[in-house]
């Protein structure tokens, strides 16, 4: 039976799977589904080169993770200074086991194991 520390490394874990989104494989790739609302970014896609498609996915790649890090700060400052709460089937999520959730995601997308 998964306990409160179990359901928290799958919660990050989980996270760490969908570190990669689907822009930049559309930047590397075909681009965007052919509509209106995708046509500017088509056109932009269309006038580079494969390199310069190559850094714009690595700093679409880079805001991806960014804002998963600092929703999970956000989420950490409210646990420690507001009692937020997480909790999966009546387990309450640890606080702070490791270090932070947004650390823990981080050093998780590098592929460090979980101490302890």
């Amino acid at each position: 039976m998964k306990n409160g520390l179990d359901y928290y490394k799958d919660f990050i874990d989980g996270l760490v799977k969908l570190k990669n989104g689907v822009d930049g494989k559309r930047i590397l790739g075909n681009g965007y589904p052919d509509n209106d609302e995708n046509q500017p970014f088509n056109e932009l896609l269309a006038a580079l080169t494969q390199e310069q498609k190559e850094v714009l996915a690595k700093l679409v790649q880079k805001a991806r993770l960014g804002g998963i890090h600092d929703t999970l700060a956000y989420m950490n400052e409210m646990m420690d200074c507001d009692d937020l709460v997480l909790s999966q089937n009546g387990e309450a999520f640890p606080h702070d086991e490791f270090d932070s959730m947004h650390f823990d995601f981080i050093c998780r997308c590098e592929g460090d194991d979980w101490r302890k």
